[in-house]
């Protein structure tokens, strides 16, 4: 009987920040920090899909990946956060405009 030997490899988890364009400026410190960011690379994300350089599938991702950052990062938090998803969802609905 031959036995399979398991992986002892773990899945690392991804920490530090997370760059989602590099069209956009990073202003003060490194990451996601202020709601222009969060404008700048939603609506990079539009212009990449409307200039055809990514789908449909991925432009709503790389949404529900800033969408993400923004709910978990301490920078965004309470009104700041409201004001940020609401610019994601404003971009989120000129995607699905777009594809129509």
């Amino acid at each position: 009987m031959v036995r399979k030997r398991r992986s002892s490899r773990r899945k690392s988890s991804r920490k530090g920040n997370v760059y989602l364009g590099k069209r956009v400026r990073d202003t003060r410190r490194p990451g996601l920090d202020n709601l222009r960011e969060v404008r700048g690379i939603a609506n990079a994300i539009v212009y990449d899909y409307t200039h055809h350089k990514i789908p449909y599938r991925t432009a709503m991702s790389r949404m529900n990946l800033l969408e993400l950052v923004v709910s978990r990062d301490s920078d965004f938090q309470g009104r700041k956060e409201a004001q940020a998803r609401a610019i994601i969802d404003q971009a989120r609905a000129r995607l699905m405009r777009m594809r129509r």
